[in-house]
């Protein structure tokens, strides 16, 4: 397999990415009827970039369809039955995509199989994730809570998942890239400043891997810590306070709510900054890859600790021109410094 093409001020997958936001819109059409509305669950309290970029492609994809914003839209800790139901009305639930359906993140599954259980006759897409159970009675507990609801419908990210998926569960379920993708092409907010970003995920996800050593100049980053902005910080301190004051959160967590498509947002420009720095970059970060895609970055990606990378490689970007599949980061830096090389180090 050839290195990733160099950028030249085009985006060289910009025909996948075409593509990918048009089978994503061919999925949703038929289960999100336009005119009745939806809500959003499950906005991401962390800092990791990538489930902002998820949110956003969300976002994204309801104004660029006419469906328009939510009418509702919680975080864990600002679901309210009532209030959603209330706001709501008939229209469909739709509960974020990502990489937490499973027990890797007990409070997005958890929040889940509430929100399933609470609007048992209410059209619900659960928008596209990676499964994984690691646990036989987290895993039986999620069919008890889906199996019993007639209008649930689960799109996945990658060929495991969709088996595992219709395996297990009564739901009927689809294959769909991840919303993501719908943010579209990007524009590099600088110009690179290092030939190579190392974009590393440290924790549970990431694979196990013999030591290696990087090449002097080239250090771990990682996008999970927030910028010190005014909105993140008051977002963290009021979501900190109303995690004690649950009886308060009725009247409290529609002003979280105003912060959240900012929130998102200032998440996402870090990560374009992050990734930009680079004239390419190596990542284990699945949306490491995807952002570098938007953005036109030459990119080589391993995998993380359960195969959810390479799954999403294997099913949606295998033709892209930008990027390399390599088996372990430290291959993926050779491969990196090796094409920096070659191109005689500009």
């Amino acid at each position: 397999m050839k290195s990733p093409a160099n950028g030249s001020g085009t985006n060289r997958d910009h025909e996948l990415i075409a593509s990918l936001t048009r089978t994503v819109e061919q999925v949703l059409e038929p289960l999100v009827p336009r005119d009745d509305g939806v809500a959003l669950v499950d906005f991401p309290h962390t800092a990791n970039v990538g489930d902002s970029v998820i949110w956003l492609g969300t976002i994204a994809w309801l104004a660029r369809s006419g469906r328009g914003a939510p009418r509702y839209a919680c975080s864990d800790l600002t679901y309210d039955r009532r209030a959603m139901a209330r706001r709501l009305g008939g229209g469909t639930i739709l509960i974020s995509g990502g990489g937490n359906f499973g027990d890797l993140y007990e409070s997005h599954q958890r929040l889940r199989e509430r929100v399933i259980a609470d609007f048992p006759d209410q059209r619900i897409v659960q928008l596209p994730q990676t499964i994984q159970f690691g646990s036989a009675e987290a895993l039986a507990r999620a069919r008890g809570v889906m199996d019993r609801h007639p209008r649930l419908t689960l799109l996945v990210r990658d060929q495991r998942s969709l088996e595992l998926a219709r395996a297990e569960f009564r739901a009927p379920s689809l294959l769909c890239p991840d919303m993501g993708l719908c943010l579209g092409t990007l524009r590099r907010p600088s110009a690179a400043t290092r030939p190579i970003v190392w974009l590393s995920r440290g924790d549970k996800e990431a694979m196990a891997e013999a030591p290696f050593q990087a090449s002097p100049g080239i250090g771990r980053v990682d996008w999970v810590t927030d910028d010190p902005r005014t909105t993140i910080r008051l977002n963290r301190r009021l979501g900190r306070w109303l995690r004690h004051r649950p009886g308060l959160r009725p009247w409290f967590s529609p002003w979280l709510g105003v912060t959240f498509d900012r929130v998102a947002r200032l998440r996402l420009e870090r990560g374009m900054r992050i990734l930009s720095d680079g004239e390419m970059v190596v990542t284990n970060r699945l949306h490491g890859h995807i952002l570098c895609l938007l953005l036109g970055i030459p990119h080589y990606v391993a995998d993380n600790s359960y195969g959810k990378v390479r799954d999403f490689h294997e099913a949606w970007t295998l033709g892209s021109k930008l990027t390399r599949f390599c088996e372990t980061q430290a291959e993926a830096l050779g491969l990196a410094l090796a094409a920096r090389g070659s191109a005689g180090g500009r």
